[in-house]
Parts: C-alpha cells; structure tokens; sequence
C-alpha cells in the first residue's frame, strides 16, 4: 500500500468516531431523557422526539453523501475536458492510467515525486506539446502566479477553474473547498451543498440536544424526587452539545458566507491569479447572493433541504460577473494610445515597431475576451449591453490592425 492507500483507510477512523458521537448521543436522548419528558406530557414528548429525529436523518444523510460521493474529477478524454463524478473505483482505474503513463515519460519527472505539489512545484516546469494542447481544450479564467496554463503534472490533466489537486486523495478536484479529514473526502463542486446541509442540520441537531436536555433535566432536578440519582450521560451529553452547537454555528455561518459570495476555502485565502491585472481581491464568480445560492443548491426550493445534488453547471466552466471583469477601458485607452501614435508616428521606423508590439499585445487580450464572451453560460439584459461594447472594440481593433499592417509593409 502507498501512502495515498495508509491516509485513505486511517481517514475512516474520524468517520467512525462521528457515527459514534451521533450513536451515543442518540442512546442517552431516548434512554434518559425521553424519559423525564414523558413525566412532563406524553403530546410533548413525541412531537420534540419526532422533529429531533428527522433534524437527525437529515443530518447523517447529508453527512452520508459528503463521505460516499465523488466531489468530480476534470477528466480529458478525446477533444474535450468535463468533469467526471465517478466512484472510487474510476479513481483507481486513473491512478493506473497515470503509472503508464509516467513509465512511458509522458508525465515531467516532478509529477513522480510524491512529495511535490503539483500547484506549486511546476510553475517553472515545462510542458510537453501534449500537455499544452489539453489546457488548450477548455477555456480558462485563471492561470498560475507565473501566468502559464494551470495544468496538473500528478494527474496529467488540464485543470479547469478553481480546481485543484488534493495530495491526500491524490486526485484533482473540481472547485475544491478543502480536504475534510472527518468526512475522509474533499468538499468540492459535488458535494459542497451536502455538507453546507450536514453543517446546518448537525448544528441544529447539538441545538435541540443542548435545549430539550437543559429544560427537562433541569425541572427534573428542581423537583428533587425521593428516588432522585444523579446521572452523568445526559449532563456530559449537554455540555457536548453545546459546544458543538456552538463551534458548527461558527463553522457553518463562514461556509454559508463564503457560499452567498461564491468563493471558496482555497480561494478566500488564496485567491485566484487571472489571465488579466485583476488583482487576487477580484472575484469574478460573484453573480449576486441569489444566484450565488441557486448555483449551488439549484432552482428547484423542495430540493434545497436535501443533499440531492441540484447544483448547476458541469463544475468546468462558471458563469463569471461582467462588470467585475472590467477589461473593457483598459482596452480602449491602449487602442487609443496606439491611434495616437499610428497618426503622430507613421515615418519613424522605431515608434512603428513599439506600435506592432503593443497591438499585438492587443490582439492577445482581444481573442481572450472573445472566448471569454462566447464561453458565458448566459448573458442577462445588462450583460447584453456588455457584449455590445465589446464587439464594437473589436471592430476597432480590426480596423487598427488593417491600418498597421499597410503601414509595415510601406
């Protein structure tokens, strides 16, 4: 067994440890609890008994699905990349792709090194013509610090936006939140709703223990029956409860905050390097908290209670915030410099060169933000006007270009 193998089966020792939090805590509700509410009315006690057992269905479901699922894989197969939300034995069946292909050298020499990371280890590595052709298949906002093509040298695979590789599951993740060792998974594209719901439903869960347990067992004590003895598990399991209530609310607001705002863990205190000066504060991802939510629980208002998955896209391309990516003036005024220069400069052979490259320089941004336009998932109403704009920059970019090119062959 490699090490990949020993973390991922020591991994399941936390989720057996959570199962039997949850196990413990319910014996001691129905066994001692249960009981001192029955002596306060029969009505009460089933109706508290009843929705502390749905909150706690809820819970181990969600939780469920955050161990069991695939949290998607970027896969390139053909002429494409997509995402893949297979099981664990797709996984394997990947890592042995990989050992081919690092024997027969197609994989650089740091993607064997099990202690690299494939993030930061190969920003100065070289990529085969193989590799660059796969991060040429799919369209991405986001590159490395150094601006080349985020690509995966562990995985041999492109690797799209917010993706990134877990060296513990030893596989690339789709919007990867993190690596959670109490679920011996990652939080990533398919399993961030279930675990914003396991967060949610355990803390209200540790609530409803905390209270139904300090109302009853308090009013039990004050009572001070003749046959009163002191029982130490519903007073540990209060004293539990409230911590975990508290530390999940805690825990669970950040997460629903960092979802309404459409960033990551990762993201949050990394950020993203664009192909653009955009700054690593800029979150082109950010659609507004409404969309934000629905982009992540879906549309469908039934289906937001459950860890079905609803959410929407393929994990490989998002839908990003046109006026936050605002490239647009920045365009205009260097088109405007260049004009200037192209009337000012036209017989001087040196100005002329200075104005070939910085339209150049152009003409790669221009065809980025052309793809960028067309790859929108949708464009609303004041998007559209957006696009507008950005055509007619193109077409003055077009015609400056017709113009140069007469100039250099004068």
């Amino acid at each position: 067994m490699n090490r990949h193998q020993i973390y991922r089966v020591l991994g399941f020792f936390p989720v057996l440890f959570t199962l039997a939090l949850f196990g413990w805590s319910q014996y001691v509700y129905l066994t001692s609890v249960v009981p001192l509410m029955y002596e306060q009315g029969i009505k009460r006690t089933i109706a508290w008994t009843v929705i502390e057992l749905v909150v706690l269905g809820l819970a181990l479901w969600s939780y469920a699905v955050c161990v069991a699922r695939n949290p998607g894989n970027p896969v390139v197969r053909a002429a494409t990349v997509f995402s893949h939300g297979g099981t664990t034995p797709y996984m394997r069946l990947a890592t042995a792709s990989r050992t081919v292909r690092q024997r027969s050298g197609s994989v650089s020499s740091s993607a064997t090194d099990p202690a690299s990371d494939s993030d930061s280890s190969s920003d100065n590595a070289v990529l085969t013509p193989d590799q660059l052709r796969q991060t040429q298949l799919i369209h991405t906002l986001t590159v490395r610090d150094n601006g080349q093509p985020r690509f995966c040298l562990k995985c041999n695979v492109a690797k799209p936006d917010r993706s990134h590789h877990c060296s513990t599951c030893n596989a690339c993740v789709l919007k990867m939140d993190h690596h959670c060792p109490w679920l011996n998974n990652c939080v990533g594209f398919r399993t961030q709703k279930a675990f914003v719901l396991f967060l949610v439903y355990s803390a209200l869960y540790c609530a409803l223990l905390f209270e139904i347990t300090l109302i009853y067992y308090v009013m039990y004590i004050m009572g001070m029956p003749a046959e009163f003895q002191f029982d130490l598990a519903p007073f540990f399991m209060m004293l539990l409860a409230f911590a975990f209530s508290i530390s999940l609310l805690g825990f669970g607001g950040f997460h629903v905050y960092l979802l309404l705002i459409n960033k990551t863990t990762i993201e949050s205190y990394d950020g993203n390097t664009f192909r653009h000066a955009l700054g690593k504060r800029t979150n082109l991802f950010n659609l507004g908290f409404q969309k934000n939510f629905r982009q992540v629980f879906g549309r469908s208002r039934l289906a937001w209670f459950v860890p079905t998955f609803t959410s929407l896209g393929d994990g490989v391309k998002y839908p990003v915030d046109c006026d936050s990516y605002d490239m647009t003036p920045s365009d205009f005024t260097l088109l405007q410099q260049c004009a200037e220069l192209l009337d000012l400069c036209v017989d001087n052979e040196d100005s002329r060169a200075e104005l070939v490259r910085r339209m150049e320089a152009i003409t790669q941004r221009m065809d980025h933000l052309r793809a960028t336009v067309a790859s929108l998932p949708g464009i609303s109403i004041s998007q559209q006007d957006q696009k507008k704009v950005l055509t007619e920059c193109q077409t003055e970019l077009d015609e400056k270009l017709l113009k140069l090119a007469e100039y250099s062959r004068s």
